[in-house]
Parts: structure tokens; sequence; C-alpha cells
């Protein structure tokens, strides 16, 4: 499990990157995730520049915290693991959406809670939260995309922290 002070330690090293540094960044996780960049292009391509950058960007992150956690660049991750995480965020998403009303504030809290990234799937839902640099909103259905894409990647990369991850159901 990747902990708070390495998402926090990640983001406070991200938030001191000039443009050009970031833009370096971006060039090497493209080239140490090719099917990470790969899936979230292919997967928003039609969803908007605002849903494709954050997408893109929040993966980046989850990547730099695992990096940042793990002290080393994670393994290349194959699109056979990306599509096993896929079905993983799709089966997450049906448990999550059988709640309803109050239920589903409690039912996404208690998930949360039990997932094998907390502190990830926190850090992705207050920046989707956030307005964008532009001071515009996600509205709910770009929200939901992006977080189903960055959750599928966290899936992807999870076996990449430390103490390897290991779901008993």
């Amino acid at each position: 499990m990747i902990n708070g002070q390495s998402v926090e330690k990640a983001c406070s090293e991200v938030g001191e990157y000039s443009d050009e540094k970031m833009v370096d960044e971006f060039d090497r996780f493209f080239r140490a995730q090719p099917a990470i960049c790969d899936f979230v292009v292919e997967l928003t391509h039609e969803s908007g520049q605002k849903v494709q950058e954050l997408s893109l960007f929040l993966s980046y992150m989850v990547f730099k915290a695992i990096e940042t956690d793990t002290s080393g660049s994670p393994d290349k991750v194959t699109p056979e693991i990306i599509e096993a995480g896929y079905r993983e965020t799709e089966s997450w998403m049906e448990r999550i959406s059988e709640a309803e009303g109050t239920e589903l504030q409690s039912a996404i809290t208690a998930s949360l809670q039990r997932d094998a990234e907390p502190h990830l799937l926190q850090y992705v839902i207050s920046e989707l939260n956030e307005p964008m640099e532009d001071g515009t909103e996600l509205n709910d259905e770009e929200k939901g995309e992006v977080f189903f894409v960055v959750k599928t990647v966290i899936e992807s990369l999870k076996d990449q922290s430390r103490g390897r991850i290991i779901d008993l159901e």
C-alpha cells in the first residue's frame, strides 16, 4: 500500500516542477509505462481535452507516488495487466452502483477503507473535486470517467508497491 506521506511527497515535488521539467517527466512516464499511457489516451480520446489531460496527469501522479514509495520505477505494465485492472474496476463500480441514496456515501467510504490503495484513491477524489487550472469544473459524468480511468491505472500498478498486494476474497 502506498502511504499518505508518499502521495504528499510526490505532490510536493511535482508542485515545484517548471513547465519544462513537467514535459520531461511526462516523456519519462510515457517511456516507462507506454501501455498505461496508450490505455488512457485510447479510453479518453472522445472525451475532450480536459478529461484526457486530467486522466493523464493523475495517472502520472499515481506512477510518481509509487516511485516515491518504492524508491524506484515500477515495472512496465502490460496490456494484459491493464485489462485485468479494467475488469476489476468495472466490478468495483458495479458493487458501488448497487447502493442507493444515503447508502451510496457509506458504501463508497467503506469500499475506500477496504481498498488496497486508499491514499491514492483519496488523492484522486480530492483532485476531481477541485476546479481545473482555468477555473472550470468537470461535470459528474466527466469526473466519473476520469475516476474510472485512474482507478484502472491504480489497479494495474498496485502490485508494484511494497509488500505485493494479494486480495483474498
